[in-house]
């Protein structure tokens, strides 16, 4: 039996006390899966239902879910190793210290700040990016940004002559029979997240970037639903041996620490958590829009938490403190 009952009262709690207009989630257990629907989809301008069947934006699980499995595809198929500097694939980016992997691992120490990012156009975007200095926090310090997978994104671009959210559709999402996983969903399908210049954001991406660099964004602008969600899950949990687009024994080395002693932990992509008990790693990523996944490859047990705190305004530290709360409960009763 599945039974995370603390993990759900957190959850819901989300909803009773309005940190989020409502959650779906999912826990699971071997071949057991249990999902619910708490809430709504939005309360501005008017209230609205949630749906089991609700797309999502997922922000930043758009960096594990297509940007790195395109990349972890390209090596099993021998055609990377994850040791290749940046710079033979964008030529502009002179640093040669920089490898694929500190961008995967987040320890490229490249400066995240870019001046009226915002206000940039698509070209002049990449343009800076690529153009980013390495700061003395290269190798020494993992500081998650998005900036080295939009830099992994343009490196998939120059592999396949294409954006790196069109080669995502067709190696990553099509195979994969994930239906309605997309860059481009139904809007009226999707659950409204922040307010922006006067009007709901639904069925675009919340991400500036996402919005500015369109199809050659690696780090974020996928949606996405639950159901979609637990069948990926899955795949990384090895109960589903066809759905990933490479090998089970790859899918493993994902469950384990890539950055050298003394680093903040950090798996290709993925952070990591740890059992309480036995100290194995498990594997997370959240998104900004109220999203995770914490998936335990051990146990074969997972959590999958879809929500849209930043409807209708982006500032909700409440919502990172109680999700916290729930990873750590869930770690616990994983556990028991």
């Amino acid at each position: 039996m599945i039974d995370y009952s603390n993990s759900q009262n957190l959850i819901e709690s989300m909803v009773t006390e309005r940190i989020v207009p409502g959650v779906n989630y999912a826990f699971i257990k071997n071949e057991q899966v249990f999902t619910s629907t708490v809430g709504f989809a939005s309360t501005y301008p008017t209230v609205t239902q949630l749906s089991p069947f609700a797309i999502y934006d997922l922000a930043s699980l758009t960096k594990v879910i297509i940007t790195e499995n395109i990349l972890l595809k390209l090596y099993q198929d021998g055609q990377l190793n994850f040791t290749e500097p940046l710079h033979d694939f964008i030529p502009e980016f002179k640093d040669e210290r920089v490898r694929l992997f500190h961008l995967l691992t987040h320890t490229s120490g490249i400066r995240g700040w870019i001046e009226k990012r915002d206000q940039l156009s698509r070209d002049e975007l990449i343009n800076a990016i690529i153009h980013l200095p390495v700061t003395d926090e290269f190798e020494h310090k993992m500081r998650y940004a998005d900036t080295n997978f939009i830099l992994l994104g343009l490196v998939v671009k120059k592999i396949f002559g294409q954006p790196v959210q069109e080669v995502g559709q067709k190696l990553i999402i099509e195979p994969s029979g994930l239906e309605n996983t997309t860059f481009n969903p139904p809007k009226d399908l999707c659950v409204p997240t922040a307010v922006y210049q006067g009007k709901v954001l639904q069925g675009e991406p919340h991400d500036p970037k996402a919005r500015q660099l369109g199809s050659d964004c690696g780090s974020a602008g996928l949606f996405s639903t639950m159901n979609d969600l637990v069948k990926l899950s899955k795949g990384y949990l090895g109960l589903d041996k066809q759905i990933l687009p490479f090998s089970q024994e790859l899918v493993a080395m994902l469950f384990d620490n890539k950055n050298p002693a003394g680093v903040k932990p950090r798996s290709w992509g993925w952070d990591l958590r740890f059992d309480p008990q036995l100290h194995y790693p498990l594997i997370l990523h959240t998104g900004f829009t109220g999203v995770l996944m914490l998936l335990d490859r051990v146990k074969k047990s997972g959590l999958i938490l879809l929500t849209n705190r930043i409807h209708p305004t982006g500032h909700n530290q409440v919502f990172l403190t109680m999700r916290e709360r729930i990873i750590q409960s869930f770690l616990k009763e994983n556990d028991e």
